[in-house]
């Protein structure tokens, strides 16, 4: 099975009252094999937590 790495970028902006907001965000990769294989170029998904330790993505249409 592939293994990815969960990275986490943290930035600051100020909006228009000049207060400073802090945004994080995580990113992954889907390993080349399952994404062609589920087509997932230009997909959008669905994430939801199946347990403790499990995420389940799902291909939606939307």
């Amino acid at each position: 099975m592939p293994k990815t790495t969960v990275t986490k970028t943290t930035s600051t902006t100020t909006n228009s009252d000049g207060e400073d907001r802090t945004v994080e965000q995580y990113r992954t990769t889907v390993p080349k094999g399952i994404a062609e294989a589920m087509d997932l170029a230009g997909a959008r998904v669905e994430w939801n937590i199946k347990s403790g330790n499990t995420l389940e993505i799902t291909v939606t249409d939307e």
